[in-house]
């Protein structure tokens, strides 16, 4: 008797949502390019394909960050990326965390919440990296 109202309600409730999960993720790809452009386009480039205007003055040419997950059999190296930006497995051409063009951005702040704070501003980044690999 009531089940067109129910299922439109459903449909709607649905297209809602994932119109909502999709204006997230946008939300936080253009944040994570916004935090790419800040920290990371100054060797890997406004493209992310290792030409950025210090890649000459380094020893090593940095990585193509478009093609991660082409290096990787078609996934994205998530993990690995994220050790290597955090910290954990830091390449040698990113130096140190002292490192002037690495800043003070990634650097763990005291307080509650700045652990976490820390790991979303990664998380961006990571999220954007992942939507611009090639194919």
């Amino acid at each position: 008797m009531h089940e067109f109202p129910v299922r439109l309600a459903a449909l709607a409730a649905t297209l809602f949502a994932t119109a909502g999960a999709a204006h997230a993720a946008d939300s936080v790809e253009s944040a994570g390019k916004a935090r790419y452009l800040q920290e990371c386009a100054f060797c890997h480039g406004d493209d992310a394909k290792g030409n950025g205007p210090f890649a000459l003055l380094l020893k090593k040419q940095p990585t193509d960050l478009t093609r991660l997950a082409q290096a990787n059999g078609g996934q994205f190296p998530f993990d690995k990326v994220f050790a290597s930006v955090d910290g954990r497995t830091r390449p040698l051409a990113h130096g140190t965390a002292e490192m002037p063009i690495w800043g003070q951005e990634w650097r763990l702040e005291e307080g509650a919440g700045a652990e976490a704070a820390l790991r979303g501003r990664l998380l961006e980044v990571m999220m954007y990296l992942r939507s611009i690999q090639q194919k």
